[in-house]
């Protein structure tokens, strides 16, 4: 990074400094005003150490689909119901789905990947195992259910033929009343401790195995209610005489937080896990091995001893050049100092994608980055599994440079577990973290503190800028190397800012109305007087942008058409909201109901009503993030078309992305900034992306074609399986063309003005409620809105 270019006053550096890391002495330091380090104590500028320090270990990555290749070799369709590393061997538990009839295999594999027994289960001998395996000291067992007796079971597995032993067979609705049921098992050391639910239990049990007596039998309602918990979802394992109990704060999955809530089960009492003072990490993708509690973050893994009250670093992913993305999504299996293993499994990856895969750290004398010189890349957003990738090749083939990931400016990490409800509640929190995040790097780049390459959700106006930003717009025209016939031209002309190129999308969504060519009149945008005629002759006077949006809100509703026609309010720097493109927006939405759609819904016993009602609708609006949206909905209309919001000029769907990359004006080394952009727009990597679709079109339609033809495959052999479960007949294949085309067609640039749209939140609902006229509302608006533009200048 260079030298700040810019002076903040007094408090704003204070505030600066106050939230960096300072250093540890673990690389060497360049002349930058702040030094600021990893979780590990990476200096994150200058070059690598010729030498880890002391404490410091690198660990070796492999990403592995050998196992899985035998599985489907052996048996074809599969599906793994479960994998657990035990005593040096890979235990997989399948269902085989082309058998003459059910089939589930018990198979173990050797460090190298390779068979070592198949042992298959007879559901007809009484015995249906169905659910997970689990590991208590040195056995394996299989936690099933037995029909004949009507009974929970475990069994203990031979280790040497891989078969269930029937004589082990431990039967846990002993335990319970007939009314009951048990909801998950875990070993809590020499006890079974058993999480039951029914009409006259909602209880933790705890049994000791050999005696086959219960120990303590602990009512779970109170601390369900304490920690706001709908329902719990599992336990497991926390230590010496404790579990780890966790569920959904919400019974609507688009508000619910996960909570994790240690239950003493001396004392009956229950603590959240995220109280205890050691804790200083986000809590995600919790696993229990022997009652250790490990933590996988993005930025590494984490030990929690609940015991003795430290929560310490075990590895960072900065020293492993690894793929984020799948550990992150990815079930933690085995775990300890010198190798873990992770399971990745993924149900919507496309044909020719990484659909499963084992995942080992293993430490390592290696250090293949020392000495390189640092790049820091940061994000805003989950990181995309092709975005990972990418940063693993690059880091591959530099000679000079390494990769190292600045873990600052993730938005959307304060979790409210009280959480209500609400929308607009849920918007404004976002809108908030994102303002955050934005003050941040805006501050940190120019006070030369913030990383080289940034990956945010693009259209990003405050980020827009010379200041924070390098234009790549002459990247894309003449020094990326790409076939401009082959990439979606339109996608980067969306996401330029006042003519620049400041936020490259790797991958991309276009966001808007999915129909029929007919219900749209033959075009890809509509006025909102031709909408509003749509809604009444095409679909019964129910408006499909609330009613089946999920969770859109009207004050939701107007900040997004707002955003699609940012252009039509601000310019230059100025904002004026009080005329009628605004007024429009306003009128229509002002007829929406309040609240959304799904506000107070339980999506769990009103499932029918929320997933068929939408099937209902002739005009939905969608999101399209791939091909499976575009079929989902041409499996049963022709002339499938996709239309923008309304708008006062009939613009088209939207263009967005949750994977922009932009390189930060202060970078010491751009070129090999640009260097890694090309490695993210090659065929490579543009075939991997999970999250958006391809940039490029030829990737894109390439992989649209592998789906089709993949489908089609299982409809000739009588599987019903494929990505696009449900449709039995076969697709054609001209629809990917049309695809493509629709997809090319949207040209509405999406830029979202975090500040002003809290704003428009705030003061909008006034007007709606006939409390203040819209003259009002539009001026208090300017006026709050060109403050926050005047503070930018």
């Amino acid at each position: 990074m260079r030298h700040p270019i810019k002076k903040f006053g007094t408090a704003a550096m204070a505030v600066s400094l106050f939230l960096c890391v300072f250093p540890c002495g673990c690389t060497k330091k360049n002349d930058k005003k702040t030094a600021i380090t990893d979780e590990a104590g990476l200096v994150l500028s200058g070059t690598m150490p010729g030498s880890l320090p002391e404490g410091l270990s690198w660990y070796d990555f492999e990403e592995s689909a050998e196992v899985f290749d035998q599985i489907a070799s052996k048996i074809g369709e599969y599906y793994v119901t479960d994998i657990k590393v035990h005593n040096g061997r890979t235990w997989a538990f399948v269902d085989e789905y082309n058998a003459e009839r059910p089939s589930q295999h018990i198979m173990s594999f050797d460090k190298d990947g390779l068979m070592i027994t198949d042992s298959v289960i007879d559901r007809e001998s009484g015995n249906d195992i169905s659910l997970e395996s689990l590991i208590a000291g040195d056995r394996l067992y299989l936690e099933g259910y037995d029909y004949s007796k009507d009974s929970n079971v475990l069994f203990a597995v031979d280790e040497t033929t891989g078969k269930a032993v029937p004589d082990s067979r431990i039967s846990l609705s002993e335990f319970i009343s007939r009314d009951d049921y048990i909801h998950s098992c875990a070993f809590a050391g020499d006890d079974l401790a058993l999480l039951v639910i029914g009409s006259s239990s909602y209880c933790v049990k705890t049994v000791d195995i050999k005696s086959g007596n219960v120990k303590k039998n602990i009512d779970i309602k109170d601390v369900q209610k304490n920690f706001n918990i709908q329902y719990f979802e599992g336990f497991m394992a926390a230590g010496s005489g404790k579990v780890i109990l966790w569920g959904n704060t919400s019974m609507n999955m688009y508000f619910g937080q996960i909570r994790y809530i240690v239950l003493d089960l001396v004392t009956g009492q229950g603590r959240a896990l995220d109280e205890y003072e050691f804790i200083n990490i986000p809590l995600r993708n919790l696993s229990s091995f022997g009652g250790t509690l490990v933590s996988t973050t993005d930025t590494g893994l984490y030990k929690i001893d609940l015991d003795n009250g430290s929560c310490e670093l075990m590895m960072s992913f900065n020293l492993s050049n690894c793929n984020r993305f799948l550990v992150n999504n990815s079930e933690l299996t085995y775990f300890d100092d010198d190798m873990m293993v992770f399971y990745y499994s993924s149900r919507t990856a496309s044909a020719g994608q990484l659909q499963n895969a084992l995942c080992t750290f293993t430490r390592s004398d290696s250090y293949p980055a020392a000495d390189k010189k640092i790049l820091t890349v940061a994000s805003t957003e989950d990181l995309d599994y092709g975005i990972s990738e990418a940063i693993m090749k690059f880091n591959e083939q530099s000679d000079s440079s390494y990769i190292l990931f600045d873990g600052r400016y993730k938005a959307n990490t304060n979790i409210d577990y009280s959480n209500t409800d609400s929308t607009d509640t849920a918007a404004l929190s976002s809108l908030g973290a994102y303002a955050s995040v934005s003050d941040r790097l805006a501050m940190d780049i120019t006070s030369g503190n913030g990383p080289d390459i940034i990956i945010t959700s693009g259209a990003n106006e405050q980020l827009s800028n010379s200041d924070y930003f390098i234009d790549l717009s002459e990247f894309i025209k003449s020094e990326s190397g790409i076939n401009k016939d082959e990439y979606f031209m339109n996608v980067f002309e969306a996401s330029k800012y006042n003519g620049l190129l400041y936020q490259l999308p790797i991958g991309f969504y276009v966001d808007g109305f999915i129909g029929t060519e007919e219900y749209f009149g033959g075009k890809n945008g509509l006025a909102f007087d031709e909408y509003l005629d749509m809604v009444g002759s095409v679909c019964n006077g129910s408006d499909p942008l609330y009613d089946h949006q999920l969770s859109y809100s009207r004050t939701k509703v107007a900040t997004t058409l707002f955003a699609n026609m940012n252009e039509l309010f601000i310019k230059d720097g100025k904002i004026d909201v009080r005329n009628e493109a605004f007024r429009a927006i306003l009128d229509y939405c002002k007829d929406l109901p309040a609240r959304s759609y799904t506000e107070n819904m339980d999506l769990y016993t009103d499932a029918e009503d929320f997933y068929y009602g939408a099937d209902k609708m002739p005009v939905k609006p969608c999101r399209v993030n791939g091909f499976y949206d575009f079929e989902l909905y041409a499996g049963s209309h022709e002339n499938v078309t996709l239309c923008g919001y309304p708008s006062v000029d009939g613009r088209t769907a939207s263009v967005g992305s949750d994977i922009a990359l932009s390189i930060s004006a202060q970078s010491e080394d751009p070129a090999s900034c640009k260097e890694f952009l090309k490695i993210l727009l090659s065929d490579d990597i543009q075939r991997t992306l999970e999250i958006n679709i391809p940039v490029s079109r030829k990737c894109a339609k390439d992989l649209f074609l592998d789906e089709i033809r993949s489908h089609n495959s299982s409809v000739d052999e009588g599987y019903n399986d494929s990505v696009f479960a449900g449709h039995s007949k076969k697709i054609d294949e001209s629809l990917a063309g049309r695809y493509i085309d629709q997809l090319s067609a949207a040209s509405t640039s999406c830029f979202v003005y975090n500040s002003i749209s809290m704003i428009i939140y705030e003061e909008i609902p006034a007007y709606f409620e006939g409390q203040k006229s819209f003259d009002d509302v539009a001026d208090t608006i300017n006026d709050r809105a060109q403050t926050v533009l005047n503070e930018r200048k």
